[in-house]
């Protein structure tokens, strides 16, 4: 039973390690497409697209981690999960500012 467990935890830490690299790239060219930095500094936007851009960034860093096996796997996991789910409620919120700058 715990190796179908910790199976099914390596194929998660993959597809999260894959989708986090993609989202990175994608933020990284979503927030750049038309200037060269669209938001004006220390405004919410500018912060919310920070914490998204290192959340994203710890992600892989502790999916990579536990996929190599170093420090103990469990939390490693652990941090790796909470950071991607922080990530794409950041995206989330993210995309409010779309609706918002095209609703006003």
């Amino acid at each position: 039973m715990r190796i179908e467990k910790e199976r099914g935890e390596e194929k998660n830490v993959k597809w999260l390690l894959i989708v986090s690299l993609i989202m990175f790239f994608v933020l990284e060219w979503w927030y750049f497409l038309d200037d060269l930095f669209p938001y004006t500094f220390f405004d919410f936007w500018f912060f919310i697209y920070f914490i998204n851009v290192l959340s994203v960034m710890l992600a892989i860093t502790f999916a990579t981690l536990d996929k190599a096996g170093f420090w103990e796997r469990e939390i490693t996991y652990q941090l790796a999960i909470f950071f991607f789910v922080l990530s794409m409620a950041l995206f989330f919120v993210s995309h409010l500012q779309l609706v918002l700058r095209v609703t006003y």
